[in-house]
């Protein structure tokens, strides 16, 4: 394998967009996961929205309080474990510095520009690749529960449509009339319905993109974990990959380019290069139902509950519940608990339709968004000569994967992006976040 080599580190959504984007631009590409199949971490059972009308970061303007509080309370939707907070110093400074309102406004504009391109290139790749991914375009609501969050919700949604995003403010009246499964739900006053917003399931997509990135010359190197960065001259020139056998003189070593878009486990491989990629975990939950019995009255929209961190989404024949955002560090672990939380949501928005499924059979899981102090991604050179970045997509990296590895390949190749990608500079972004 030559320098002209692109080795992508990760194998979810990030990676595997960016492997097929190179790969159709003639670019060869080599990507390694140390999964035995694409999309088996973070986009395995994610939320699968394709939801540029929600683009607003988590650390929203008041957030350091509701985490404060989050440490007495087990349930909280967002919740900060006491025993991380030696791992979040200079990262959490850096999430509450940037919730001040006129960065989280920034931060929000430029999310919606990266969203909104990002969902009209996957519409475009879908048609093209003729891929099918339980996709649908039902759009979304976002429900409401008190005056005050109708009136932030409102502000949000005004000072994106002057970007483009089209929105409709419902009544209680007209969110029933759009959305007749809601008739029971308490506590709801209204919604926002995003037309434009769209579901598919990330596994079946990563899958069926990898694909057509082989059959392009693409080679994956699945099951396979990455040591670390091969480093000549300052410059990164390649992959050491863990040998099975436990012999150091047996390393197999990759030489190329480096993109990296492994999620969580992205700033361990920096690290040594002395780059502190402001990126960590953020667990969340789903729990993946059959009901396909249910089409005819189960949701027809992906509803969202954004003071609650928890989302229903139809997918196919089947309902997912998502929710929570917990900083408990690496663990994976399914808790019980916080799938009882989805499900008592899940009972009390849609009663009705809760006493009509198989809880027992349902799939729990739980995955580590990778989220960056200030909500943004990071996207280009790192600085770091032959190493680039496409990672810190938080909960946003199913809305914007085709178009930020749009954007990656046009910078290595020196295109002007489409749109203007300077927010998402790694550079500007480890000078601003130190």
């Amino acid at each position: 394998m030559t320098a002209d080599l692109t080795i992508i580190i990760g194998g979810g959504l990030l990676g595997v967009t960016s492997f097929y984007e190179l790969t159709a631009r003639d670019m060869p590409c080599v990507l390694i996961d140390a999964e035995p199949q694409v999309a088996r971490r973070t986009s395995y059972a994610n939320g699968g929205g394709l939801h540029p009308s929600l683009p607003d970061p988590w650390n929203n303007p008041g957030i350091g309080r509701h985490l404060f509080a989050s440490l007495f309370n087990p349930n909280a939707p967002m919740k900060l474990h006491a025993g991380q907070l030696p791992h979040l110093i200079g990262w959490g400074f850096s999430f509450l510095r940037h919730s001040a309102r006129r960065h989280y406004d920034a931060i929000t504009k430029a999310n919606f520009d990266l969203a909104e391109y990002s969902t009209r290139q996957t519409e475009a790749l879908q048609q093209f690749l003729n891929l099918d991914y339980a996709q649908a375009a039902p759009g979304t609501l976002k429900l409401l529960r008190s005056e005050a969050e109708r009136q932030e919700a409102l502000r949000l949604a005004d000072m994106l449509a002057a970007k483009g995003l089209d929105y409709e403010a419902l009544s209680h009246a007209d969110m029933l009339a759009r959305e007749p499964s809601l008739a029971a739900a308490k506590d709801i006053i209204g919604a926002l319905y995003f037309p434009g917003d769209g579901i598919g399931d990330a596994r079946l997509f990563c899958e069926s993109l990898a694909q057509a990135a082989v059959a392009r010359g693409g080679i994956m190197r699945l099951g396979t974990k990455v040591k670390g960065l091969l480093v000549e001259g300052g410059a990164v020139v390649g992959v050491r990959l863990v040998n099975p056998n436990g012999r150091q003189q047996d390393e197999e070593q990759i030489r190329g380019k480096v993109v990296l878009a492994a999620g969580v486990g992205a700033p361990q491989l920096a690290r040594p290069l002395g780059l502190n990629l402001p990126i960590r975990p953020a667990k969340g939950y789903s729990l993946t139902l059959d009901a396909r019995h249910l089409v005819a009255v189960r949701p027809q929209h992906l509803l969202v509950d954004p003071m609650q961190h928890i989302a229903i989404t139809p997918l196919g024949d089947r309902l997912r519940i998502l929710g929570m955002a917990e900083f408990a560090g690496f663990d994976t672990r399914v808790e019980p608990r916080r799938l009882r939380q989805l499900r008592g949501f899940f009972e009390r928005l849609l009663p009705d339709l809760a006493g009509r499924l198989d809880w027992q059979g349902g799939a729990g899981w739980a995955g580590l968004r990778p989220m960056s102090a200030d909500g943004r991604p990071l996207i280009g050179a790192s600085g770091v000569d032959g190493l680039w970045l496409n990672c810190g997509h938080g909960h946003l990296g199913w809305t914007k994967s085709v178009g930020s590895a749009r954007i990656l390949a046009d910078i290595m190749q020196g295109r002007a992006p489409e749109i203007e990608a300077a927010p998402f500079s790694p550079d500007a972004a480890l000078r601003r976040l130190r």
